[in-house]
């Protein structure tokens, strides 16, 4: 039950509030039975209190209360139905009171409903079919919806009947009748000010531009600015950001040769997409999506291999192309899903080799080797003065979609780790840089992840804090930058704005660092500082089995894998030959000071030869650099596409035709 519980996101606040309200409830009826007035009005009081704690703090219990069928609306009625009940508990049915009350009850729901009916209507014409970035779209903006329009939800409004229930209350209790009128008349008043409010805002958005006048005003965009190619991205909406997957490609498709479009299909994914000048267009519908003009491109990127890829792979006409977000040995980094593709782009022979595995669905000739053009920012060891503390980067993975891929060290070997770094003889810094979606899936490496956490906060609490200066220039480029990725949402970004904020982050990278000092540990699950920031400032890497490793093996620094299971060396690192080059930590962490030992002298690293054989294979060779690779494999695969489909060619469904053979030819129909 527990487990369940928090599956659902009811913690131990979300149930108090939970059985509050139930039991006000209940007490309220007793009371309403017993005629005790007073009693009720200061239970209507605590009533009140928890539906506020409901629609503004403990907003997950108003969802499972409408899952039960007791949702707002049914909650508002039962509180007013309580009060007319109190009237019939003390005989003042037919009195003036009563019939304000009782119209008033009628009036706020008809108010209300007037409202919620325009409201939705208003935020439904606001949300265009599609969101656009870097596309000129004269005269298809929406009016903006009024900040008192977003702020009054229903939620607040059903409060209003406040007024009503107290002014019932002070008669019932033996004040004057003019208490519930006043009451009654209040309550009105607010929801038809609330009414008011909403009416010219709704005429306004009645005269916003039609869904298909939007998708036919995008298609005169693509059709000037004619993209080739499409990076692709989907991933359902949640507390982590998945959205890393796509951003590692904007950079490669910013440099390559061919006009490149994102698309983009959950809203709530797109405020996560660095800034960039590629134009982005953001489609949740699927028929919205088949509508867009695609008609110049013929290749698409996936960086992830999910369920609604189907909803453009359909296109014929198009090459589809896995090209991941990292190349790893977990299973899914060789999933014969990948079949679906027309080619599965790899970083070096070490992905080829991995697709060996399903070679009865995939042929080895539709993998391609690119290399990785996201690790050009990766640089390698850290000079000698630097590595008198070493500095170790812990990155664990998360538990993987199902337990056969439960490969995160963190619930098992990172609480001792951390443990042992923080609090060793020797001085170490510890970067704390775990999956974004470390702690989705498994309540155990959640709570480990929120102990390590704490940990490298008490020993930080140890320390010389940041001076207020740097703390203070911090803020203020971070200002800065969020600003700038606020604006990007808003405002074309173009090749030089980009340049711009590139430097305002390597300020922000450069003082982050040096403001810090050698001994202060950091906890990375920001966006900031970036992942290959934390690369180049570390000496070394522990972490698990996961494309991380294959990406930090670009800077020939030693790094370290954990094995919980305790298998043999040979056996492990055959089984994932990314681990082919890195030390083993075993249960106990045996070994963990030898992998010191390597980061703070380089030249006594024993693995440092089998690293660059290594490097080579995971990521292919130097020259020519990975970005000339991948711009070559999206030029040639561009120009294959052309010969199957010209641009403006469509893939036309062929008529069955039973009664013909394959050359045309009458197929005799016999007796």
């Amino acid at each position: 039950m527990k487990n369940y519980l928090a599956r659902i996101g009811l913690d131990s606040t979300a149930l108090a509030v939970l059985g509050i309200m139930g039991l006000t409830f209940l007490l309220q009826a007793i009371e309403v039975a017993m005629a005790q007035v007073w009693i009720f009005g200061v239970l209507a009081l605590v009533l009140y209190a928890t539906e506020w704690l409901v629609s503004q703090r403990v907003t997950v219990l108003s969802k499972v209360l409408s899952r039960i069928r007791v949702g707002l609306t049914v909650r508002t009625l039962a509180r007013q139905a309580l009060v007319l009940a109190l009237y019939v508990s003390v005989d003042a049915v037919g009195t003036p009171a009563y019939w304000w009350t009782a119209g008033g009850v009628a009036a706020f729901f008809v108010l209300t409903l007037a409202y919620d009916l325009l409201r939705h209507q208003v935020f439904r014409r606001a949300k265009l079919p599609v969101k656009t970035r870097n596309l000129d779209l004269p005269g298809l903006r929406t009016p903006e919806v009024p900040e008192p329009l977003r702020w009054l939800s229903m939620s607040r409004l059903l409060l209003a009947d406040l007024p009503l229930v107290l002014g019932a209350v002070g008669f019932l209790a033996g004040g004057p009748g003019v208490l519930a009128e006043l009451g009654a008349a209040l309550t009105v008043l607010l929801a038809l000010s609330a009414v008011l409010l909403a009416v010219p805002v709704f005429l306004a958005h009645l005269r916003a531009p039609s869904d298909e006048e939007v998708i036919e005003g995008v298609n005169r965009a693509l059709r000037e600015i004619e993209p080739e190619v499409v990076l692709y991205f989907t991933f359902g909406v949640g507390q982590q950001n998945a959205v890393y997957q796509a951003n590692m490609w904007l950079d490669a498709l910013e440099k390559a040769d061919r006009r490149a479009l994102v698309i983009f299909r959950e809203r709530g994914n797109l405020p996560h997409l660095e800034p960039t000048s590629l134009p982005v267009v953001c489609v949740p519908r699927a028929d919205d999506l088949a509508a867009l003009d695609l008609s110049a491109v013929r290749v698409a990127l996936y960086p992830g291999n999910t369920g609604k890829n189907i909803h453009l792979i359909q296109r014929a006409e198009i090459k589809h192309v896995f090209v991941g977000h990292g190349d790893s040995d977990k299973l899914p980094s060789s999933n014969r899903v990948s079949r679906i593709f027309d080619e599965i782009w790899v970083a070096g022979r070490g992905g080829r080799d991995r697709y060996e595995r399903v070679r009865h669905a995939i042929d080895d000739r539709d993998v391609v080797e690119v290399g990785r053009p996201q690790l050009v920012e990766v640089r390698g060891h850290r000079p000698p003065e630097q590595r008198a503390v070493p500095t170790v980067i812990y990155a664990p993975t998360w538990e993987g979609v199902d337990d056969n891929n439960y490969l995160t060290s963190a619930d098992t070997a990172g609480l001792e780790l951390v443990e042992r770094l923080v609090g060793g003889s020797e001085p170490v810094r510890v970067i704390y840089k775990p999956h974004p979606l470390l702690g989705r899936r498994a309540p155990a490496a959640g709570a480990a992840h929120r102990r390590i956490i704490e940990l490298i906060e008490e020993a930080n609490g140890r320390l010389e804090p940041v001076t207020p200066e740097a703390v203070r220039e911090l803020t203020e480029l971070r200002e800065r930058i969020d600003a700038f990725r606020e604006g990007a949402s808003e405002q074309r970004v173009t090749a030089e704005d980009l340049v711009g904020y590139r430097k305002l982050l390597e300020r922000w990278h450069t003082l982050y660092w040096t403001s810090s000092g050698p001994l202060r540990h950091h906890v990375v699950t920001d966006t900031l500082p970036s992942l290959f920031s934390c690369f180049n400032e570390s000496d070394v890497m522990v972490s698990d089995i996961s494309s991380v490793v294959a990406d930090f093996v670009a800077s020939g620094k030693p790094y370290a894998i954990v094995d919980m299971q305790g298998s043999d060396d040979d056996e492990f690192r055959r089984q994932f030959p990314s681990a082919g080059a890195g030390y083993v930590l075993r249960p106990g962490l045996a070994g963990l000071e030898t992998v010191l030992a390597a980061a703070r002298e380089p030249g006594g690293d024993e693995l440092a030869g089998r690293r660059a054989v290594l490097k080579r294979y995971l990521l292919g060779p130097d020259e020519p650099d990975s970005l000339t690779r991948f711009n070559t494999a999206v030029n040639d695969l561009y120009e294959r596409a052309l010969l199957d489909f010209p641009v403006g060619a469509t893939a036309e469904p062929i008529p069955a035709d039973p009664f013909r053979g394959p050359a045309g030819t009458p197929v005799p129909v016999g007796d």
